[in-house]
This record gives C-alpha cells, structure tokens and sequence, in this order.
C-alpha cells in the first residue's frame, strides 16, 4: 500500500508569502494598513490610507505582488521585464485608484514598484490590447519599494481622489 502525498511547501509559495510581507511591512511602517485579499482575481493586496490625525481616507491601493528568486533583468542592468497578463492589465487600467504592481526579489529581499495605470497611459492601445494572452512590463530598479516609495503612492491616491471628489456631484 503506497502512502498518499501529502501537500507540499514549495520555495515559490515560500518567495510569494514573503513578497506580501515584504509590501505590508512598508505600508505599515509609513502608518497605513493592508489587508490581504483571499480570492486572487487579479490583486493580491489592498492599502488603506490614513491622515495625520489617523484618520481613514476613502478609496484604496490595489497591489499585485510577483516574486521570483531571479530578477529577469534586460541587458542594461537597471530594467525588469515582467509578463502580465492582457486580461489582468485589462482590469488594472479600469480601476479609479491606483494598481500598483510589486515585484519582489527574494535572493536580495527587495522589491520594486510601478503604478500599473502610470505606465501605460500613453501607450498605444494595440500594445495594451493587441494580439496574444500576455505583455510585457518593465520596471526600473531605481523603483524600490520602501517608505518613500509608499508616501509616493499614498500622495498619488490622494490626487487621484481629489479628481473623483470634483468630478462627481454629491448629495448633501
């Protein structure tokens, strides 16, 4: 009688949970929270903002956080070329707030960060949504994720909110 398997711990589940950690760790030292989100459908994390006082701020920061063991770097050194998904990419760009997308370099313990919606505004659309299943995304490695990265993001958010506030009639 042979034994069933059992469930294995791979090193990729092991990078993944530490790319997670390694986001919520910055955006909980700049004073905000995250909350992870179960069911990936094309985001794996969501940031909460607050103001000086503690205070929450509406709207969020969606995340997709990426990790890998070896940085697929372009041959000038300083660019990551990372595959994204055409339907997921599809997603990002229809959001309001900022999707930003992490890629986490286990070997070194740092990740790098790139507003999703930033980058390809600009773009033609036949890149975005021609031909195939995926594109390709790059990042410079001058984008590292820490604090300031964070307070970058969080002011980016903001901006973003106060054009949703003039653009929309409230109720009063």
């Amino acid at each position: 009688m042979t034994r069933p398997t059992l469930k294995i711990r791979t090193r990729e589940h092991v990078i993944a949970d530490l790319g997670v950690n390694h986001l919520e760790r910055q955006i909980l030292l700049c004073g905000h929270t995250a909350q992870q989100i179960t069911h990936d459908y094309g985001y794996d994390l969501f940031m909460t903002t607050y103001g000086r006082r503690g205070e929450a701020e509406e709207g969020w920061v969606y995340f997709q956080v990426k990790s890998t063991s070896r940085l697929p770097l372009l041959k000038d050194g300083g660019t990551i070329s990372w595959t994204l998904s055409r339907r997921d990419s599809r997603l990002w760009l229809n959001e309001n707030y900022p999707v930003i997308l992490i890629v986490y370099h286990a070997s070194r313990d740092r990740a790098y960060w790139v507003d999703i919606q930033d980058d390809f505004r600009g773009k033609n659309s036949l890149h975005l949504f021609g031909g195939g299943k995926t594109l390709n995304m790059q990042i410079s490695t001058s984008q590292v994720l820490d604090r300031r990265a964070v307070h970058q993001i969080v002011q980016r958010k903001r901006q973003i909110h106060q054009q949703l506030k003039r653009r929309t009639p409230r109720d009063d």
